[in-house]
């Protein structure tokens, strides 16, 4: 037998696997520095002058960041992964509490395994301080509600999830413990601050601002002031910008150039396995690092939740590799935790869940499926291999999978990491903590004002959009909130997620209906309709189920699912239909150029996501065919409002088959990869495209596509989409040159058309309707987008209240104004009525689109050049 590692190298050595890149990190000598004079007393003094670990001595960044917030000063810690960050807060943490016997510590940690992880080097540290282990206490979705409140009573630092000081500690601040322990928040940190992107660290913003409010507004009069912070990262750039944004307060960045910390040999390899990433290989290989060593252990990541549970199927597990992501209920994710600790796991196959701080020792192998989208998690990954031991991380990519997109793996390595992305100006996420923050006011006495607590910096716009948190009538509120307002409900800390947009949330259960079900897990609209829609093999702790039937209903979201032995996978089958305006309201900015040949723009855009139906092993299988079976098996939709780039090519060479689609494709692939966006977050449509014109008609467009961010409200990730149009194509070009041309994202004669169209494009209008007028030999004249006749949807009337009616027809109407369409539907009796198609909405299931030609009267279900 030899060690894992031994192992790995054997195979990349062998004929089983192409080793076609490998870059050496040669370790690092640590540089040390002596304890600052303000930790050698007290707990403090007593831990790092007695633990063996440290020697009376630390690494150099460690004691520059811990004598900067000796100094008062807010600190982020940006050095590499296992440089011992957790050492510089809990060091401060333990100052600050030695300094004030009333002051309370909040650790806020990103995910569980973290925490969970992290709670046994807290117990270390105080035991070594001479401190009861009770002055720590972990309370996240695990720890009953029963059992928090006296935590929070007898604990001074408390590891706590972001979601549970969402759901729990903030949504009952008028509780007197609850209550007590903010007002005494000297400190908090922020671990792995990284993570706090995109959706997450958007509505974390917001919440680290109320929970700055609640401290200010319960501590002491005249005296209060915002709790300091410390935050620490391995993968982050512009730290002190980021964490500003993220905060509203000042920092000062400790970062690489003062990393004092040694390292490991380690080694990064790219491989193809059999010129291309073949599952079969794959699998066979973890089994060979199994079954082939006695030492060590792998980590395996993929970016797929259900790909991850394939793999851990097809591995010969004997209880030897687990999958891990999340969804998982709280004992299943322990017990798993629990092994990999312990070294009764010799693998796990996980996504992101565990690319974050988890401290495993043996890990000597790490596996990556496909490249990374993002360079932080690249990084992460790398750092989970190596710790305590030389270490080995391979990508299996195909052959080009870095030249195709112009880059090498040594500069996908040695490049900066992206920045964060935080879009604070989200009206529909201002709008779900501006209702939690109202109620936080409230249960503290102070909501008479129904203005913002002055201590705390609040993002632009959210002074405006939290008037409307007092506002309950939908005649006095704008409209758009309905739908998270609904969401919402009476509470809005429990149903506002943090880690995904304000939509629909389900739990999986498994059983029947009754006393019997059994949930294993949870998840949002956006992921269900592409793992759970009806009809769907879902995989859960490598476990296969069928998914059965819907229940959406204010009292009931489940997604019902048994046990099933079938292996056949079922992709599920997506249309996309993209609403977008080209008015003054609909360009964001001056985001717009445009030409004679068509036009580019960020635009705000309304966006329909529908199941159809499933395809298996190459046929398809529409619900509208199934429901005469099965009435269970019907269409799913998501609706939502998201902002996104539009690039109408009208030239001929655009009209060639499967060009619009490839070139889609490409752009998409490569400002994933440039940008390092999850491909879950942006998504792209070519067909069902309609532009909203002067007459509040929708013309159809055949000759455009659109990449659009998929939260609710956006995030704008797609702007560098427009800002940086020109940089995407030299990476083409680059990408060209390094490659074969069958290899590249697009040719060179597409790349020369597509270049050529851009240079002739200018900065347009603020209004660029007149891009509609005379309509282009591209567009689909006549035919106005509409809801098929039969369709059961919801008619607003005056006074906000919804109706549901049965559509049986259409017309195109003036009264007092421009044309309008107005769709007709039946009344009770024989009767018949009309309602403005722009006071409906599409709430429920049973609807789909159609298509009308106001001349003729005709309706098809599609039309030649929309849904290509």
């Amino acid at each position: 037998m030899t060690d894992m590692l031994g192992k790995f190298e054997e195979l990349t050595r062998s004929d089983r696997l192409s080793c076609m890149d490998r870059i050496e990190l040669p370790p690092r000598a640590a540089r040390l520095a002596p304890i600052p004079a303000p930790y050698r007393t007290g707990p403090v003094g007593r831990w790092l002058a007695n633990d063996p670990k440290l020697n009376g001595q630390l690494w150099l960044h460690q004691a520059k960041a811990m004598l900067a917030a000796a100094q008062g000063d807010n600190v982020v810690v940006s050095t590499a992964t296992a440089s011992g960050k957790s050492l510089i807060f809990q060091s401060v943490a333990l100052r600050t509490l030695a300094q004030n016997d009333e002051a309370t510590v909040i650790v806020f940690y990103p995910l569980k395994a973290l925490a969970g992880d992290q709670l046994t080097a807290w117990r270390r540290v105080v035991e070594f301080a001479g401190i009861p282990d009770s002055i720590v206490a972990k309370i996240d979705g695990d720890v009953r509600r029963a059992e928090r409140t006296d935590m929070l009573r007898k604990a001074r630092v408390i590891l706590l999830s972001p979601d549970v000081c969402q759901a729990w500690l903030l949504a009952d601040i008028s509780n007197p413990v609850h209550r007590e322990f903010v007002a005494r928040i000297a400190l908090i940190v922020v671990d792995e601050a990284h993570v706090l992107d995109g959706i997450f660290g958007s509505n974390f913003a917001y919440l680290f601002r109320r929970l700055c409010a609640a401290s200010a507004t319960t501590g002491p009069k005249h005296t209060a002031k915002l709790p300091q912070v410390i935050a620490s990262s391995a993968t982050i750039l512009n730290p002190e910008e980021h964490l500003a944004n993220v905060t509203g307060s000042q920092f000062v960045a400790v970062n690489e150039k003062d990393d004092g910390s040694p390292t490991h040999q380690r080694s990064i390899v790219h491989i193809s396995a059999n010129d291309g990433i073949d599952t079969a290989v794959v699998d066979d290989i973890l089994q060979n690092l199994v079954d082939g060593s006695d030492d060590g252990s792998f980590i395996t990541f993929m970016d797929s939740r259900q790909g991850v549970e394939r793999a851990a199927i097809n591995v010969d597990r004997e209880d030897r590799v687990s999958p891990y992501r999340s969804g998982y209920e709280s004992e299943d994710r322990l017990s798993i935790e629990k092994a990999l600790r312990n070294g009764t796991l010799r693998g796990v196959v996980s996504t992101s869940a565990l690319e974050l701080g988890i401290d495993i020792a043996h890990f000597a192998v790490g596996i990556n499926i496909g490249v990374p989208f993002t360079r932080k998690s690249f990084l992460q990954r790398l750092g989970r291999v190596g710790r305590s031991r030389s270490g080995i991380f391979g990508i299996f990519a195909e052959q080009h999978a870095f030249r195709r997109f112009g880059t090498t793996l040594e500069e996908y390595y040695r490049s900066a990491v992206e920045p964060s992305h935080l879009y604070l100006q989200n009206r529909f996420l201002q709008y779900a903590h501006a209702r939690c923050l109202a109620e936080e006011l409230e249960m503290l006495g102070v909501a008479g004002k129904k203005s913002l607590p002055s201590a705390v910096s609040w993002p632009d716009g959210f002074n405006r959009v939290f008037d409307f948190a007092y506002v309950h009538g939908p005649s006095a509120r704008p409209r758009e909130f309905d739908q998270v307002r609904l969401v919402g409900g009476d509470q809005p800390h429990y149903n506002y997620p943090l880690r995904s947009a304000a939509e629909e949330r389900f739990s999986i259960v498994h059983g029947r209906r009754g006393p019997g079900i059994n949930r294993i897990g949870r998840i949002n609209l956006q992921q269900a309709i592409r793992e759970t829609f009806p009809g769907a093999t879902y995989l859960h702790k490598a476990q296969r189920y069928r998914v059965h039937a819907w229940q959406n209903t204010l009292l009931e979201r489940t997604i019902r699912v048994s046990p099933t032995n079938n292996p056949l996978h079922r992709r599920p089958v997506i249309r996309v239909f993209v609403n977008l305006s080209l008015d003054r309201d609909g360009v964001i900015g001056s985001h717009y150029r445009e030409g004679d040949n068509g036009f580019i723009a960020e635009c705000n855009l309304q966006v329909t996501e529908r199941v159809e139906g499933y395809e298996e092993q190459g046929e398809r299988k529409l619900y509208k065919d199934l429901q005469r079976d099965n009435p269970a098996m019907r269409p799913k939709t998501r609706d939502f409002r998201t902002t996104g780039v539009v690039l109408r090519v009208s030239e001929a060479w655009f009209r060639e088959k499967g060009i619009k689609q490839r070139i889609a494709s490409a752009i998409r692939d490569l400002m994933l990869r440039e940008y390092s966006i999850s491909a879950r977050d942006v998504d792209v449509s070519a067909t069902n495209i309609s532009i909203i014109g002067k007459e509040g008609t929708r013309q159809m467009v055949s000759d455009a596509v659109v990449f659009f961010d998929s939260t609710h409200g956006s995030l704008r990730l797609t702007e560098p989409l427009y800002d940086r149009f020109s940089d995407l194509l030299d990476r083409f070009a680059r990408s060209l040159d390094m490659t074969s041309g069958d290899d590249s994202l697009v040719s060179r004669g597409t790349l020369y058309s597509l270049r050529s169209w851009y240079e002739r494009l200018d900065v347009g209008t603020e209004e660029a309707t007149g891009i509609l007028e005379p309509e282009s030999e591209n567009d689909v004249p006549g035919w106005v987008r509409v809801v098929a006749i039969g369709s059961i949807i919801s008619k607003r009337d005056t006074r906000g209240v919804f109706e549901d009616i049965e559509v049986i027809g259409y017309e195109v109407v003036t009264i007092g104004g421009p044309k309008e369409l107005y769709y007709r539907y039946k009344v009770e009796g024989e009767g018949k009525a009309m309602t403005p198609a722009r006071m409906t909405e599409r709430l429920g299931d049973e609807w789909r689109f159609a298509y009308w030609n106001p001349e003729t009267g005709e309706v098809r279900e599609s039309v030649d050049g929309m849904d290509e």
